[in-house]
């Protein structure tokens, strides 16, 4: 990733140049200016008043979302796959995006070249197009990525915000272990993501990166719990590798591990669980879903239970920012 060639490295160009082959390798996702690179900002196209334009950010640094092990251009696809995971949790089709990076002058710039082509890559399979950003220099040794990444949503965007105690709680694919493999191979939900947002019975949603120990908490409406059906998690086989190399369960890596990037939502109240699950699998049939619960009222022995003895889960938290350091 980092040479000591100055030859090989992105400081034998100067700004102007590298933002040229930045473009060349990004090929037909880079639209000329007005619509791309090369004016003080980018022209979008018109929003109509019957879409929702939604947007947001994530960034992905060396040491921290990736390391050494990980090929340039799987540390791409999980930058801009981070971003469209999070249009697709609100129901939203992924529009036009900015590409910030910042690194040292002894970055490899064949490093550079595959980390971009993992981006493409992703940008035309889900039509993304990258009209502009930023570069910036760090010291040597230090790299950090970041992708602001716009939307539009046909039906009102899913909120977090919107469950209610009575609802149950699903979630897509198999959870667990994603530090093996999953982390840098997954796939954004964009599809599932439209279809459930436009669904009636739909009443919360968002993605699955801290691990399911602390993402659920932000569903949960004041004053509830979550009982959960530990039986129900869909185990990944990751999530079983990672159990027969410690002392965990499989169970508490799918509640736990962080960065699975399925979808978590919750279905109203009164909905026949049978009849919405047959609906998902006739439109989804290669992707499994999984009722893992039930929000109910706030119960005194914690946030999370255990839906068969209504005793607290041990687990009760995910991955946090600046308290694993």
């Amino acid at each position: 990733m980092f040479s000591q060639n100055p030859d090989d490295c992105v400081r034998k160009l100067g700004e102007n140049e590298l933002i040229e082959r930045i473009r060349a390798w990004l090929g037909p996702v880079a639209p000329p200016a007005p619509y791309g690179m090369g004016d003080d900002c980018a022209v979008l196209p018109a929003v109509t008043t019957s879409r929702q334009q939604i947007i947001t950010t994530d960034s992905l640094t060396f040491g921290q979302h990736f390391d050494a092990s990980a090929h340039a251009h799987d540390a791409g696809a999980k930058l801009m796959n981070r971003n469209i995971s999070d249009i697709a949790a609100m129901g939203g089709t992924p529009g036009p995006a900015l590409l910030n990076l910042l690194f040292g002058p002894d970055l490899s710039l064949l490093w550079l070249e595959q980390f971009i082509a993992g981006i493409r890559q992703c940008c035309e399979k889900f039509g993304v197009t990258v009209v502009g950003g930023d570069i910036s220099q760090l010291p040597p040794g230090q790299f950090t990525a970041s992708v602001t990444l716009t939307g539009l949503t046909d039906s009102p965007p899913a909120l977090r915000s919107t469950a209610e105690i009575g609802d149950t709680i699903y979630v897509t694919g198999t959870l667990g272990g994603s530090i093996l493999h999953k982390h840098l191979h997954f796939e954004p939900r964009i599809k599932e993501g439209q279809w459930l947002a436009a669904h009636e019975a739909c009443t919360a949603m968002m993605d699955l990166t801290d691990g399911l120990g602390k993402d659920l908490a932000a569903l949960l409406p004041e004053g509830s719990s979550a009982a959960i059906n530990l039986q129900n998690l869909p185990l990944s086989h990751d999530a079983r590798e990672c159990a027969r190399k410690d002392s965990h369960s499989p169970q508490m890596h799918a509640f736990c591990d962080g960065e699975d990037y399925e979808l978590l939502f919750t279905v109203a109240r009164g909905t026949q669980s049978e009849i919405f699950e047959k609906q998902w699998q006739t439109r989804f049939p290669e992707l499994k879903v999984s009722c893992i619960g039930r929000i109910v009222n706030a119960h005194p022995a914690g946030r999370y239970i255990d839906i068969e003895s209504s005793e607290a889960l041990p687990w009760q938290s995910g991955f946090e920012h600046f308290k694993q350091t």
